[in-house]
């Protein structure tokens, strides 16, 4: 019986008495024979948890009992973004932490979610449009204004005016 299965039946008399089996289980994402001759050993996460654990109790792990572990604790991997900007605020007894992550989206979304990723798509596209309408009139003004076309008498904005001087 490991250490774990006591330290978790340590107040079972009952539990002490009977051994449970152990029931082999397959882990969802990983195979338990892609890590043979212990190459589990390698994995940053299992180096660090092994690291912590007391040297008796780390010894006693099997490379099966460090991939489940790593499969149920160690699945938060930091992921990689486009943008990851962490750092620390503040000073005088206070500190906050602020993170500002940018990247692709992998995770599937509620319908929560989704209606606000329509939203904001809904309104990134009319800022688009805005601005592009913005800089086309923008130079048709300024166009008009370089080849001398008066459309309204004795009226300016003055743009053209503030460009040449």
């Amino acid at each position: 019986m490991s250490l774990l299965a006591l330290s978790l039946n340590k107040g079972n008399p009952m539990a002490e008495q009977q051994p449970t089996p152990q029931q082999p289980s397959e882990p969802q994402s990983q195979n338990i024979s892609s890590f043979a001759n212990g190459s589990i050993h390698r994995d940053p996460f299992i180096r660090s948890f092994l690291d912590k654990t007391p040297k008796d109790v780390a010894d006693s792990f099997t490379d099966a009992q460090l991939l489940q572990l790593k499969l149920m604790f160690g699945t938060r991997a930091k992921a990689r973004h486009a943008i990851d900007v962490r750092t620390v605020v503040g000073g005088f007894g206070w500190n906050y932490y602020l993170v500002f992550l940018f990247g692709r989206n992998r995770r599937d979304l509620t319908r929560a979610e989704q209606k606000a990723a329509n939203a904001s798509r809904i309104l990134v596209m009319l800022a688009g449009t805005f601005v592009l309408f913005s800089i086309v009139v923008t130079s048709l003004y300024l166009l008009k204004s370089f080849l001398g076309i008066d459309v309204l008498p004795n009226f300016s904005f003055g743009l053209w005016t503030w460009l040449t001087s």
